[in-house]
Protein backbone atom coordinates (compact mmCIF):
# COMPACT_ATOMS: atom_id res chain seq x y z
CA UNK A 1 0.00 0.00 0.00
CA UNK A 2 1.49 3.48 -1.13
CA UNK A 3 2.95 5.48 1.75
CA UNK A 4 1.05 8.86 1.18
CA UNK A 5 -2.38 6.63 1.75
CA UNK A 6 -1.11 5.47 4.98
CA UNK A 7 -0.32 9.22 6.21
CA UNK A 8 -3.79 10.28 5.63
CA UNK A 9 -6.90 9.18 7.79
CA UNK A 10 -8.04 5.72 8.37
CA UNK A 11 -9.59 4.40 5.60
CA UNK A 12 -12.76 1.65 5.20
CA UNK A 13 -13.86 -0.81 2.12
CA UNK A 14 -16.28 -3.44 1.48
CA UNK A 15 -13.92 -6.20 0.09
CA UNK A 16 -17.24 -8.48 -0.36
CA UNK A 17 -20.47 -7.51 -2.39
CA UNK A 18 -23.00 -6.72 0.53
CA UNK A 19 -26.08 -9.03 0.30
CA UNK A 20 -24.23 -11.95 -2.26
CA UNK A 21 -23.62 -13.94 0.60
CA UNK A 22 -24.21 -15.10 4.65
CA UNK A 23 -21.12 -12.66 5.37
CA UNK A 24 -19.62 -9.23 4.44
CA UNK A 25 -16.31 -8.33 4.72
CA UNK A 26 -14.57 -4.85 5.95
CA UNK A 27 -10.77 -3.54 5.47
CA UNK A 28 -10.20 -0.52 7.75
CA UNK A 29 -6.51 1.09 7.04
CA UNK A 30 -4.17 3.64 8.16
CA UNK A 31 -1.62 5.10 10.46
CA UNK A 32 -4.67 5.12 13.23
CA UNK A 33 -6.55 2.22 11.84
CA UNK A 34 -6.67 0.00 15.13
CA UNK A 35 -7.80 3.10 17.33
CA UNK A 36 -10.76 4.00 15.36
CA UNK A 37 -11.94 0.64 14.93
CA UNK A 38 -11.36 0.10 19.40
CA UNK A 39 -13.65 3.28 19.50
CA UNK A 40 -16.52 1.37 17.68
CA UNK A 41 -16.00 -2.19 18.65
CA UNK A 42 -17.75 -3.28 22.11
CA UNK A 43 -15.87 -6.63 23.11
CA UNK A 44 -18.05 -9.85 24.05
CA UNK A 45 -15.58 -10.36 26.44
CA UNK A 46 -12.23 -9.35 27.71
CA UNK A 47 -10.34 -5.78 26.85
CA UNK A 48 -10.40 -3.52 24.31
CA UNK A 49 -9.71 -4.32 20.24
CA UNK A 50 -6.32 -2.47 20.63
CA UNK A 51 -4.58 -5.20 23.20
CA UNK A 52 -5.68 -8.15 20.71
CA UNK A 53 -2.31 -9.61 19.65
CA UNK A 54 -1.90 -9.86 15.48
CA UNK A 55 -4.64 -12.19 13.28
CA UNK A 56 -6.30 -13.06 16.95
CA UNK A 57 -10.23 -13.04 15.81
CA UNK A 58 -12.32 -11.24 18.05
CA UNK A 59 -15.66 -11.61 18.91
CA UNK A 60 -17.87 -8.08 19.60
CA UNK A 61 -20.61 -5.18 18.28
CA UNK A 62 -20.08 -2.40 16.08
CA UNK A 63 -22.75 -0.18 15.33
CA UNK A 64 -23.75 3.62 16.04
CA UNK A 65 -27.09 3.16 17.78
CA UNK A 66 -28.38 0.67 19.85
CA UNK A 67 -27.04 -3.28 20.11
CA UNK A 68 -25.27 -2.85 16.87
CA UNK A 69 -23.87 -5.76 14.38
CA UNK A 70 -22.03 -8.49 15.62
CA UNK A 71 -18.64 -8.64 14.28
CA UNK A 72 -15.04 -10.31 13.69
CA UNK A 73 -12.57 -8.24 14.26
CA UNK A 74 -9.02 -9.22 13.16
CA UNK A 75 -5.93 -7.12 13.52
CA UNK A 76 -3.68 -8.05 10.39
CA UNK A 77 -1.13 -5.15 11.52
CA UNK A 78 -0.86 -2.17 12.98
CA UNK A 79 -2.31 -0.33 10.17
CA UNK A 80 -4.94 -3.00 8.67
CA UNK A 81 -8.05 -4.30 10.49
CA UNK A 82 -10.74 -6.42 9.09
CA UNK A 83 -14.05 -7.17 9.90
CA UNK A 84 -16.51 -9.88 9.39
CA UNK A 85 -20.45 -8.79 9.53
CA UNK A 86 -23.51 -10.31 8.32
CA UNK A 87 -24.23 -10.27 4.61
CA UNK A 88 -27.22 -8.26 4.05
CA UNK A 89 -27.00 -4.64 3.01
CA UNK A 90 -28.68 -3.01 6.52
CA UNK A 91 -25.52 -4.91 8.39
CA UNK A 92 -23.34 -3.53 6.24
CA UNK A 93 -24.59 0.26 6.42
CA UNK A 94 -24.57 0.14 10.20
CA UNK A 95 -21.06 -0.97 10.57
CA UNK A 96 -20.31 1.44 8.21
CA UNK A 97 -21.90 4.55 9.80
CA UNK A 98 -20.17 3.79 12.72
CA UNK A 99 -16.70 3.55 11.02
CA UNK A 100 -17.39 6.99 9.56
CA UNK A 101 -18.56 8.15 12.91
CA UNK A 102 -15.37 7.44 14.59
CA UNK A 103 -13.13 9.07 11.89
CA UNK A 104 -12.87 6.35 9.13
CA UNK A 105 -13.08 7.66 5.34
CA UNK A 106 -15.14 5.56 3.01
CA UNK A 107 -12.77 4.24 -0.28
CA UNK A 108 -13.67 2.41 -3.14
CA UNK A 109 -12.25 -1.63 -2.82
CA UNK A 110 -9.99 -1.45 -5.91
CA UNK A 111 -7.65 0.36 -4.24
CA UNK A 112 -7.33 -2.24 -1.44
CA UNK A 113 -7.32 -5.08 -4.10
CA UNK A 114 -4.89 -3.54 -6.22
CA UNK A 115 -2.00 -3.61 -3.21
CA UNK A 116 -3.37 -6.65 -1.66
CA UNK A 117 -0.03 -9.00 -1.01
CA UNK A 118 -2.51 -11.83 -0.11
CA UNK A 119 -1.24 -15.07 -1.53
CA UNK A 120 -2.84 -17.27 -4.13
CA UNK A 121 -5.22 -19.54 -1.55
CA UNK A 122 -6.04 -16.42 0.24
CA UNK A 123 -7.25 -15.06 -2.53
CA UNK A 124 -9.14 -18.02 -3.53
CA UNK A 125 -10.71 -17.98 -0.26
CA UNK A 126 -11.73 -14.49 -0.46
CA UNK A 127 -13.34 -15.58 -3.97
CA UNK A 128 -15.04 -18.47 -2.47
CA UNK A 129 -16.39 -16.63 0.53
CA UNK A 130 -18.62 -14.89 -1.46
CA UNK A 131 -20.39 -17.78 -2.17
CA UNK A 132 -20.33 -18.91 0.94
CA UNK A 133 -24.18 -19.79 2.27
CA UNK A 134 -24.14 -20.41 5.82
CA UNK A 135 -22.52 -18.54 8.68
CA UNK A 136 -20.71 -21.60 9.26
CA UNK A 137 -19.03 -22.08 5.54
CA UNK A 138 -18.01 -18.59 5.95
CA UNK A 139 -16.65 -18.66 8.74
CA UNK A 140 -14.02 -21.54 7.59
CA UNK A 141 -13.62 -19.69 4.38
CA UNK A 142 -12.46 -16.47 6.39
CA UNK A 143 -9.98 -18.44 8.37
CA UNK A 144 -8.63 -19.79 5.08
CA UNK A 145 -8.27 -15.91 4.20
CA UNK A 146 -6.42 -15.33 6.86
CA UNK A 147 -3.81 -17.66 6.45
CA UNK A 148 -5.06 -21.15 8.33
CA UNK A 149 -4.41 -23.43 5.38
CA UNK A 150 -1.43 -22.27 4.77
CA UNK A 151 -0.18 -22.22 8.07
CA UNK A 152 -0.71 -25.86 8.28
CA UNK A 153 1.06 -26.50 4.88
CA UNK A 154 3.90 -24.73 6.17
CA UNK A 155 4.27 -26.85 9.52
CA UNK A 156 3.65 -29.71 7.01
CA UNK A 157 7.03 -28.39 4.74
CA UNK A 158 8.67 -28.53 7.99
CA UNK A 159 7.71 -32.01 8.50
CA UNK A 160 8.55 -33.69 5.26
CA UNK A 161 12.29 -32.27 5.81
CA UNK A 162 12.42 -34.72 9.58
CA UNK A 163 9.43 -36.66 10.02
CA UNK A 164 8.09 -38.26 7.47
CA UNK A 165 5.75 -40.39 9.39
CA UNK A 166 4.06 -37.50 11.32
CA UNK A 167 3.79 -35.48 7.51
CA UNK A 168 1.96 -38.81 6.48
CA UNK A 169 -0.65 -38.14 9.60
CA UNK A 170 -0.95 -34.12 8.72
CA UNK A 171 -1.41 -34.76 5.08
CA UNK A 172 -4.37 -37.48 5.69
CA UNK A 173 -6.01 -35.04 8.40
CA UNK A 174 -5.95 -32.05 5.81
CA UNK A 175 -7.32 -34.99 3.10
CA UNK A 176 -10.29 -35.99 6.03
CA UNK A 177 -10.78 -32.42 6.60
CA UNK A 178 -10.46 -31.52 1.94
CA UNK A 179 -14.04 -34.01 1.94
CA UNK A 180 -15.91 -31.00 4.02
CA UNK A 181 -14.15 -27.81 2.55
CA UNK A 182 -15.09 -29.14 -0.82
CA UNK A 183 -18.69 -28.55 -0.14
CA UNK A 184 -18.57 -25.53 1.60
CA UNK A 185 -19.87 -23.61 -1.59
CA UNK A 186 -21.70 -26.51 -3.39
CA UNK A 187 -22.83 -28.33 -0.22
CA UNK A 188 -24.72 -31.75 0.17
CA UNK A 189 -27.51 -33.27 -1.00
CA UNK A 190 -30.16 -35.64 1.03
CA UNK A 191 -33.04 -37.24 -0.61
CA UNK A 192 -36.20 -38.15 0.52
CA UNK A 193 -36.99 -41.92 -1.25
CA UNK A 194 -39.70 -44.32 -0.52
CA UNK A 195 -43.11 -45.85 -1.35
CA UNK A 196 -46.14 -43.24 -2.67
CA UNK A 197 -47.96 -42.19 1.13
CA UNK A 198 -45.53 -42.64 3.38
CA UNK A 199 -45.09 -39.46 4.68
CA UNK A 200 -42.27 -38.04 2.51
CA UNK A 201 -43.98 -34.70 1.77
CA UNK A 202 -44.59 -34.44 5.54
CA UNK A 203 -41.71 -35.09 6.31
CA UNK A 204 -39.78 -33.11 3.92
CA UNK A 205 -42.15 -29.93 5.04
CA UNK A 206 -41.59 -30.92 8.91
CA UNK A 207 -37.40 -30.58 7.94
CA UNK A 208 -37.89 -27.62 5.82
CA UNK A 209 -40.29 -25.89 8.13
CA UNK A 210 -42.70 -24.25 5.74
CA UNK A 211 -45.10 -26.01 3.29
CA UNK A 212 -43.00 -26.66 -0.12
CA UNK A 213 -44.29 -29.97 -0.77
CA UNK A 214 -48.34 -30.97 -1.45
CA UNK A 215 -49.61 -33.46 1.00
CA UNK A 216 -52.43 -35.28 0.30
CA UNK A 217 -53.88 -38.69 1.60
CA UNK A 218 -54.05 -40.04 -2.27
CA UNK A 219 -50.82 -41.87 -3.22
CA UNK A 220 -48.90 -40.89 -5.98
CA UNK A 221 -49.73 -36.79 -5.04
CA UNK A 222 -45.72 -36.32 -5.51
CA UNK A 223 -44.90 -36.10 -9.62
CA UNK A 224 -41.86 -34.50 -9.34
CA UNK A 225 -38.86 -33.54 -7.63
CA UNK A 226 -39.34 -30.83 -5.03
CA UNK A 227 -36.16 -29.24 -3.53
CA UNK A 228 -35.41 -26.51 -0.99
CA UNK A 229 -32.15 -24.84 0.48
CA UNK A 230 -31.69 -25.10 4.20
CA UNK A 231 -28.78 -25.29 6.58
CA UNK A 232 -28.16 -27.92 9.18
CA UNK A 233 -26.35 -27.64 12.10
CA UNK A 234 -24.90 -24.30 9.62
CA UNK A 235 -24.32 -26.46 6.42
CA UNK A 236 -25.48 -26.25 3.50
CA UNK A 237 -28.10 -28.68 2.15
CA UNK A 238 -30.61 -29.21 -0.67
CA UNK A 239 -32.82 -31.63 0.31
CA UNK A 240 -34.95 -33.21 -2.20
CA UNK A 241 -38.47 -34.73 -1.97
CA UNK A 242 -39.11 -37.22 -4.87
CA UNK A 243 -41.79 -39.22 -5.91
CA UNK A 244 -43.31 -42.51 -4.63
CA UNK A 245 -41.70 -45.60 -5.81
CA UNK A 246 -44.02 -48.20 -7.57
CA UNK A 247 -45.07 -49.21 -10.47
CA UNK A 248 -47.77 -47.28 -12.01
CA UNK A 249 -49.41 -46.90 -15.63
CA UNK A 250 -49.77 -43.18 -15.00
CA UNK A 251 -46.56 -41.56 -17.66
CA UNK A 252 -46.14 -38.78 -15.58
CA UNK A 253 -46.08 -40.60 -12.39
CA UNK A 254 -44.02 -43.15 -14.00
CA UNK A 255 -41.41 -39.85 -14.93
CA UNK A 256 -41.78 -38.61 -11.51
CA UNK A 257 -40.37 -41.60 -10.31
CA UNK A 258 -37.16 -41.82 -12.93
CA UNK A 259 -36.50 -38.52 -11.93
CA UNK A 260 -36.44 -39.41 -8.15
CA UNK A 261 -33.89 -42.35 -8.75
CA UNK A 262 -31.98 -40.18 -10.74
CA UNK A 263 -31.75 -37.55 -8.38
CA UNK A 264 -30.41 -40.36 -5.60
CA UNK A 265 -27.77 -41.36 -7.93
CA UNK A 266 -26.50 -37.77 -6.93
CA UNK A 267 -27.17 -37.52 -3.35
CA UNK A 268 -24.66 -37.70 -0.51
CA UNK A 269 -27.43 -39.03 1.54
CA UNK A 270 -30.94 -40.72 1.40
CA UNK A 271 -34.07 -40.83 3.94
CA UNK A 272 -35.39 -43.93 2.93
CA UNK A 273 -39.04 -43.15 4.65
CA UNK A 274 -41.41 -46.03 5.75
CA UNK A 275 -44.77 -46.59 6.94
CA UNK A 276 -44.58 -47.78 10.59
CA UNK A 277 -48.80 -47.69 10.37
CA UNK A 278 -49.18 -50.16 7.60
CA UNK A 279 -47.52 -53.83 7.01
CA UNK A 280 -44.10 -53.65 4.93
CA UNK A 281 -44.94 -55.04 1.19
CA UNK A 282 -42.17 -57.39 -0.52
CA UNK A 283 -40.49 -54.26 -2.10
CA UNK A 284 -39.83 -52.69 1.08
CA UNK A 285 -38.13 -56.03 2.48
CA UNK A 286 -36.33 -56.29 -0.43
CA UNK A 287 -35.03 -52.70 -0.35
CA UNK A 288 -34.21 -52.96 3.62
CA UNK A 289 -31.94 -55.97 2.58
CA UNK A 290 -30.39 -54.32 0.16
CA UNK A 291 -29.16 -51.69 2.45
CA UNK A 292 -28.31 -53.81 4.83
CA UNK A 293 -26.66 -56.07 2.29
CA UNK A 294 -28.78 -59.13 2.46
CA UNK A 295 -30.37 -58.67 -0.78
CA UNK A 296 -31.33 -56.88 -4.25
CA UNK A 297 -32.85 -53.62 -4.23
CA UNK A 298 -35.95 -54.19 -7.24
CA UNK A 299 -36.32 -50.44 -7.34
CA UNK A 300 -33.06 -49.23 -7.63
CA UNK A 301 -31.49 -48.50 -11.07
CA UNK A 302 -27.79 -47.55 -9.43
CA UNK A 303 -25.49 -50.25 -8.44
CA UNK A 304 -25.06 -49.15 -4.96
CA UNK A 305 -27.17 -46.54 -3.04
CA UNK A 306 -25.91 -43.45 -1.22
CA UNK A 307 -25.66 -44.07 2.58
CA UNK A 308 -29.42 -44.42 3.58
CA UNK A 309 -31.32 -43.51 6.74
CA UNK A 310 -33.98 -45.79 7.39
CA UNK A 311 -36.91 -43.96 8.88
CA UNK A 312 -39.96 -45.53 10.07
CA UNK A 313 -42.74 -42.69 10.24
CA UNK A 314 -46.28 -42.70 11.31
CA UNK A 315 -45.49 -43.93 15.46
CA UNK A 316 -48.27 -41.74 16.55
CA UNK A 317 -50.41 -44.26 14.66
CA UNK A 318 -50.82 -47.76 15.72
CA UNK A 319 -48.16 -50.09 14.67
CA UNK A 320 -48.72 -52.17 11.88
CA UNK A 321 -44.88 -54.11 12.13
CA UNK A 322 -42.72 -54.75 14.89
CA UNK A 323 -39.87 -52.57 15.27
CA UNK A 324 -36.36 -54.05 14.21
CA UNK A 325 -33.89 -51.65 15.12
CA UNK A 326 -30.90 -53.55 13.10
CA UNK A 327 -33.20 -52.06 9.48
CA UNK A 328 -34.69 -48.59 11.36
CA UNK A 329 -32.27 -46.02 12.30
CA UNK A 330 -35.02 -43.76 13.62
CA UNK A 331 -38.91 -43.71 14.40
CA UNK A 332 -40.24 -40.21 13.93
CA UNK A 333 -43.66 -38.41 13.53
CA UNK A 334 -43.58 -36.29 10.58
CA UNK A 335 -47.19 -34.97 11.84
CA UNK A 336 -46.77 -34.03 15.10
CA UNK A 337 -42.98 -33.48 15.08
CA UNK A 338 -42.11 -36.11 16.92
CA UNK A 339 -38.74 -37.26 16.76
CA UNK A 340 -37.42 -34.40 13.84
CA UNK A 341 -34.90 -32.66 15.91
CA UNK A 342 -33.20 -36.06 16.23
CA UNK A 343 -33.43 -36.73 12.41
CA UNK A 344 -32.22 -33.21 11.58
CA UNK A 345 -28.98 -34.10 14.37
CA UNK A 346 -28.19 -37.27 12.58
CA UNK A 347 -28.49 -36.27 8.98
CA UNK A 348 -25.85 -33.95 10.25
CA UNK A 349 -23.75 -36.38 11.74
CA UNK A 350 -23.54 -38.26 9.06
CA UNK A 351 -22.75 -35.72 6.21
CA UNK A 352 -19.86 -34.32 8.63
CA UNK A 353 -18.88 -36.60 11.04
CA UNK A 354 -15.88 -34.92 12.16
CA UNK A 355 -16.10 -30.74 11.61
CA UNK A 356 -12.93 -28.76 11.27
CA UNK A 357 -11.93 -27.30 14.47
CA UNK A 358 -12.05 -23.73 14.48
CA UNK A 359 -8.99 -22.38 13.24
CA UNK A 360 -7.61 -25.18 11.29
CA UNK A 361 -6.08 -25.25 7.99
CA UNK A 362 -8.84 -26.43 5.69
CA UNK A 363 -8.03 -27.35 1.76
CA UNK A 364 -11.38 -26.21 0.18
CA UNK A 365 -11.00 -26.22 -3.64
CA UNK A 366 -11.06 -29.85 -5.89
CA UNK A 367 -7.75 -29.10 -6.83
CA UNK A 368 -5.95 -28.72 -3.21
CA UNK A 369 -7.86 -32.00 -2.51
CA UNK A 370 -5.89 -33.72 -5.58
CA UNK A 371 -2.61 -31.90 -4.89
CA UNK A 372 -2.74 -33.36 -0.76
CA UNK A 373 -3.88 -37.04 -2.28
CA UNK A 374 -0.79 -36.97 -4.43
CA UNK A 375 1.33 -35.11 -1.77
CA UNK A 376 0.15 -38.41 0.38
CA UNK A 377 0.71 -41.24 -2.70
CA UNK A 378 4.62 -39.47 -3.11
CA UNK A 379 5.21 -39.25 0.63
CA UNK A 380 4.09 -43.33 1.14
CA UNK A 381 6.83 -44.06 -1.79
CA UNK A 382 9.38 -41.96 -0.25
CA UNK A 383 9.64 -39.05 -2.53
CA UNK A 384 9.89 -35.96 -0.01
CA UNK A 385 10.97 -33.91 -2.91
CA UNK A 386 8.18 -34.87 -5.14
CA UNK A 387 6.07 -33.94 -1.89
CA UNK A 388 7.57 -30.98 -1.74
CA UNK A 389 7.65 -29.56 -5.50
CA UNK A 390 3.59 -30.25 -4.87
CA UNK A 391 2.98 -28.80 -2.14
CA UNK A 392 4.90 -25.62 -3.34
CA UNK A 393 2.58 -25.93 -6.44
CA UNK A 394 -0.39 -26.02 -4.57
CA UNK A 395 0.63 -22.40 -2.17
CA UNK A 396 1.66 -21.17 -5.44
CA UNK A 397 5.01 -20.70 -4.91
Amino acid sequence: MASESIAERPRWALLSPAGAGAIAVLRVWGRDAVRVVDRVFRPARGAGLGTTPHRQPRLGRIGSTGPGDEVVAVILSDQIVELQCHGGPAAVAEVAAALEFAGAGEANSQCVLEDDTRSQIQAQARIDLIRAMTLRTAEILLEQAWGALERELDGLAGLIDRDRASALVLAETLRQRARVGTRLVTGWRVVLRGEPNVGKSRLFNAIVGRERAVVHAQAGTTRDCVTAEIAINGWPIELVDTAGERETGDLIEREGVARGRAAEQHADLALLVLDRARPLDPAANSLLARLRGRGEDPLATAPEPPPTIVVANKVDLPNAWASDLALVDLEISAEIGAGIDSLVALIAERLVPNPPPPGAGVPFRAEHAQAIEAMIEALKAGSDAQALELLHSLRGC
